[in-house]
């Protein structure tokens, strides 16, 4: 595991294999960083599985979504000069950065996606994706999040967690799912 600076963003990059996984953290306004505990747990889990990992922090100041999905379409660009299959991953207000640049990676996983927060709006991509809601999430609706999934191009898949927004005492069972959709995916 190394720290590294990929065009000014801070990033963690776990080297363990061909294949590598993106993750988005959540709004890096209300404390969302790199070192998220769901992002964590579910980096550990795919290093264990020979994925290589890289997760960032966005960068400062906050620019409404807009420059945030730029830091992620260059991390994307990096982790592109040096895997051949990426997976982009995102927990809440990184499920909708990682959904736009989605059309650049062979896979995604969104965990608690929003359909839009501040200048940025869920993008659906026409590759294998899997949509993980909580069923009492304070900030969006299942209906909402369903409606999200239903929408979305295929192939799709969508888990229901009996959880609310932070997925408390279910970390391990998300970066469980997580890796698994990433492996069958000919990862």
């Amino acid at each position: 595991m190394a720290d590294i600076v990929v065009d000014g963003i801070r990033a963690t990059y776990n080297i363990r294999g061909e294949r590598a996984a993106l993750l988005c953290p959540p709004h890096p306004l209300m404390g969302g960083s790199r070192f998220d505990v769901r992002l964590e747990r579910i980096a550990a889990e795919l290093t264990k599985r020979n994925v290589s990992v890289l997760r960032f922090d966005y960068q400062r100041p906050f620019r409404s979504g807009i420059g945030e999905v730029e830091d992620a379409k260059k991390c994307v660009a990096y982790l592109k000069d040096r895997h051949d299959k990426i997976a982009v991953i995102g927990y809440s207000f990184g499920s909708v950065v990682a959904s736009n640049v989605a059309e650049y990676c062979d896979a995604a996983v969104y965990i608690s996606p929003l359909p839009e927060i501040n200048s940025i709006y869920f993008k659906d991509a026409e590759i294998p994706k899997l949509f993980i809601i909580a069923t009492r999430d304070q900030f969006v609706s299942l209906e909402e999040s369903v409606k999200l999934y239903e929408q979305a191009s295929k192939p799709k898949e969508v888990v229901k967690v009996e959880t609310d927004h932070f997925y408390f005492g279910k970390f391990d069972f998300i970066a469980k799912i997580t890796a698994d959709f990433i492996e069958r995916q000919s990862f």
